[in-house]
């Protein structure tokens, strides 16, 4: 693995001069990035431990995309109704006024990372909706590298020293991520014992149950959290690792800031816009094998029965008709696919279509957030239950993350399958989607299987490692074919 540190002598210095040519006659209230090319082979730099510094990480590794961004050159928070169109008025204003200097063609567009909770109204560790431009991107698509230096115009003389700073830091955290992966003693993980959470998840599921009989809502997606201790401070680089080995389908993500460090794996995209067309994904249903041999049932997956096809379908309307108004026109509806991933199954249906003048990536996503996927229908009842009975949705759980260019075009991905980690403390998240005929100890060893796919993560990223899970079977009690996809 190369040294985490991207510039040698030379590139430093090409690096200094480009700044010093464009800074001569760069209009003073804009932004300014030049990129640089690495070369190929693998980056060591992806290693770094979020945990200690402010970074965002993702990583598509079935297509061989990988990013690294770190600091800031220019950030925007914002919070409440109006937080998607306070985003495209920052980036609005933004994105005519950033130069960019790719005088060795990359191809690299620059870009800002996006990043917004599930409702609009809280903020805990994170900002509530943020745009913030990183100082340095660090990407690896098909192979090769560049990294790509932002700052304001007015920081222009003091960039070269606040990047430096950046990368001498980068060196520090590259190095303690490797330390991490090599503990010096077996590692033990044990997780919190909560009987009191697990019958008040049941309780909501009970009390969804009983409105949807009584017509108030078609859908509800309730949400669940659990606790694990481990005997050191969790190391991120082999747990993001693990990720990356045991889900190469999903995107991979990694938010540090405060100390922690926010990361999953996320099967469904929430929007994607690329030359002007919208792609969407109409993820639901969820099915696995796994029952536990007290079980007098056969494991199976019975994705596409009745049940799941009506659940598939009613987000598939809920996305075509949140996109229409946006689009000239829609591509004409899909059959749904079977999303094959480690432990789970779901129905994926993508929906396109070509969107309208003016219209950009957060008009869509204020469109499309939440999705029935993750929230429940009707839309706005769904969010009112929730809040009434206190579904709680921590950091960015089950909002968005992603990336918007200076070209306006980027994507956002739903953040699911994810946990906080802080020290030797990880929380692990997962939701249910809530319908008529849904049993709550199903929808409960449903969440379960979910929790698997990170719980699985972190007993292989600490080896070796004693894995205890207190009054708990992790990976699921019985095969089922569920309607949410948290």
């Amino acid at each position: 693995m190369k040294p985490a540190q991207p510039l040698d002598a030379a590139r430093l210095a090409l690096l200094r001069e480009r700044l010093r040519e464009q800074l001569a006659d760069a209009p003073a209230n804009g932004l300014l990035s030049i990129t640089l090319d690495l070369g190929a082979g693998p980056a060591g730099w992806l290693k770094a431990d979020l945990a200690r510094t402010q970074a965002a990480y993702w990583a598509r590794p079935q297509g061989g995309d990988y990013r690294l961004a770190l600091g800031q050159a220019m950030l925007f928070t914002t919070a409440g109704p109006a937080r998607f169109s306070a985003l495209q008025a920052a980036f609005a204003g933004l994105a005519p006024h950033w130069r960019h200097d790719d005088s060795e063609r990359t191809g690299i567009v620059p870009a800002a990372h996006i990043g917004f909770a599930f409702a609009d109204d809280g903020a805990d560790d994170l900002p509530n909706a943020r745009l913030t431009v990183p100082a340095i991107l660090l990407q690896t698509r098909a192979g090769r590298s560049t990294a790509t230096f932002s700052c304001a115009v007015r920081d222009g003389d003091a960039a070269l020293g606040r990047w430096l700073a950046e990368l001498h830091e980068l060196n520090e955290l590259h190095a303690a991520g490797l330390s991490g992966c090599l503990p010096i003693r077996p590692n033990a993980l044990r997780r919190r014992a909560a009987p009191l959470a697990d019958r008040a998840f049941l309780a909501r599921t009970r009390a969804a149950l009983a409105d949807i009989a009584a017509g108030k809502l078609e859908k509800i997606v309730l949400t669940r959290s659990v606790r694990f201790d481990a005997a050191a401070p969790i190391a991120i680089p082999p747990l993001l690792a693990a990720l990356e080995h045991r889900h190469p389908e999903c995107t991979i993500y990694g938010i540090g800031e405060h100390g922690q460090c926010l990361l999953g794996a996320t099967p469904e995209r929430l929007v994607a816009l690329e030359n002007g067309v919208a792609r969407a994904d109409a993820l639901a249903g969820t099915a696995w094998l796994g029952a536990p041999a007290t079980d007098a049932r056969p494991g199976s997956l019975k994705l596409q029965d009745d049940k799941n096809s009506r659940e598939q379908q009613l987000v598939v309307d809920a996305v075509r008709a949140a996109l229409a108004p946006l689009c000239l026109a829609l591509d004409p509806p899909q059959a749904p696919e079977i999303m094959q991933l480690r432990e789970l199954q779901h129905l994926r249906t993508c929906v396109a279509g070509r969107v309208r003048q003016n219209v950009g990536l957060f008009d869509l996503i204020a469109r499309l957030h939440p999705t029935p996927a993750v929230g429940g229908t009707p839309g706005a009842a769904a969010r009112q239950w929730l809040h009434s009975h206190g579904d709680r949705r921590e950091s960015w759980y089950t909002g968005g993350i992603g990336w918007i260019d200076r070209d306006g075009d980027g994507e956002v991905a739903v953040v699911l399958r994810c946990a906080r980690i802080v020290g030797a403390q990880a929380e692990l998240f997962a939701g249910a989607g809530i319908v008529a005929g849904s049993d709550p100890a199903q929808e409960l060893a449903e969440t379960e299987v979910k929790l698997g796919a990170m719980s699985d993560a972190l007993r292989h990223a600490l080896p070796p490692m004693e894995f205890s899970s207190v009054g708990h079977r992790v990976a699921g009690n019985a095969p089922s074919e569920k309607t949410g996809t948290q």
